[in-house]
């Protein structure tokens, strides 16, 4: 797995290129994240549009992601998601915890939004 990043103003874009967010991936896509710490890049945006598939580590990856961020006064959001994504997500009951979105565009400016209030 290989992330490419990109900056928006005080977001980061994070695409992801893996198919899958799994056991498998899941330390590289950590070790890959762990500089925007370093970096006091605290808000970030998951491309997750060539995600297909996520299993329970994948999930626990993302959770102990945005529970780092929050401890920084940070926050996370997620777009692009495929449908069979969005399933998982929905019986994991994510949705209820991370900020989902249809385009970059549209979780920008609602992490721009979080940054207001």
């Amino acid at each position: 797995m290989e992330l490419k990043f990109k900056h928006v103003d005080e977001i980061t874009i994070v695409e992801l290129d893996s198919p899958e967010l799994n056991h498998v991936v899941s330390h590289d896509f950590q070790r890959q994240i762990a500089p925007l710490f370093d970096e006091k890049k605290f808000n970030i945006a998951l491309d997750m549009g060539n995600v297909d598939f996520m299993d329970s580590m994948g999930i626990g990856t993302l959770i102990t992601l945005r529970n780092k961020l929050m401890k920084e006064k940070g926050s996370i959001a997620m777009f692009n998601l495929s449908d069979r994504v969005k399933k998982i997500i929905d019986i994991a009951a994510l949705h209820k915890i991370f900020s989902l979105y249809d385009s970059e565009d549209e979780a920008v400016e609602g992490l721009k939004q979080q940054l207001l209030a």
